[in-house]
């Protein structure tokens, strides 16, 4: 029998703690009665529930669609899914989590693809967990406590260091029209810049440019030190904004893990 690294199984027992503290000792659910549209209609406990609440509609046993509450009607809570809602019928069961969405990232994701909830997407298997949890919606910190931008960072293109030299925690945005070469040179910079770990995100992109963008223009050597967070612009927009807030959550961890602010 193989044997495990201590830090390895030390990671894998903490990862384990953090799921058992987030277990819910006690199921708070209300009960579907409409949908309009993309909006769930949800009668029960409305005073447990708040913006940005998430659910668990059961729309068949051990078969659920996650949705956001995004308002509230009268006695009804509005939901939005990050899903279809196909399976979805009157007296569905709409079960309360009453954690804070997180993730719990590790080096293990790098190479990896995920949805906006974190889930694999590339067929290589099951993620693990990492033995910290990420707030998905984390709290800026306060302009006091912010580090000066740092020296000059090497983005490998010759064209950007010369006429758009970024520094070391500077905030660079790409705009151009479609068809031009921006995830060409996303690309380029996930490859090439000094960094350690570049995390992307593909939001709102056609499907199938999708397999294009990793094979063709990050390749094999650019995805080992990348993880990539996936919501295409078939996807409803609730899951395009949550894989935004993962991308910076993911991102944020792996900051955290070099000590840089």
């Amino acid at each position: 029998m193989p044997m495990i690294p201590y830090q390895t199984l030390k990671d894998s027992m903490e990862a384990l703690g953090a799921e058992v503290e987030q277990l819910d000792t006690v199921t708070i659910y209300g009960r579907v009665i409409g949908v309009q549209g993309l909006l769930v209609e949800i009668m029960g406990p409305t005073h447990v529930m708040g913006i940005g609440s998430r659910v668990e509609i059961e729309t068949a046993p051990h078969r659920y669609i996650h949705a956001e509450i995004v308002g509230f009607q009268g006695e009804r809570a509005l939901a939005m899914p990050f899903g279809a809602l196909d399976g979805v019928r009157m007296g569905c069961r709409a079960i309360m989590l009453q954690h804070e969405a997180t993730v719990q990232p590790c080096n293990a994701w790098l190479g990896r693809v995920v949805n906006g909830l974190g889930e694999p997407v590339d067929g290589k298997g099951s993620l693990p967990k990492g033995p910290l949890s990420q707030l998905i919606k984390g709290i800026p910190p306060a302009a006091h406590k912010r580090a000066r931008v740092g020296g000059v960072l090497d983005l490998g293109v010759r064209a950007l260091n010369t006429f758009v030299t970024c520094c070391t925690g500077q905030r660079l945005g790409i705009f151009a029209g479609s068809g031009v070469g921006k995830s060409v040179l996303m690309s380029m910079l996930a490859k090439n810049a000094a960094c350690d770990v570049a995390v992307i995100g593909l939001i709102g992109e056609r499907g199938r440019e999708v397999q294009e963008f990793l094979e063709d223009d990050l390749g094999e050597a650019g995805l080992n030190k990348s993880v990539v967070v996936v919501a295409t612009s078939d996807e409803p927009a609730l899951m395009r904004r949550q894989a935004a807030y993962l991308t910076f959550a993911i991102a944020e961890y792996f900051r955290d893990q070099n000590k840089q602010v």
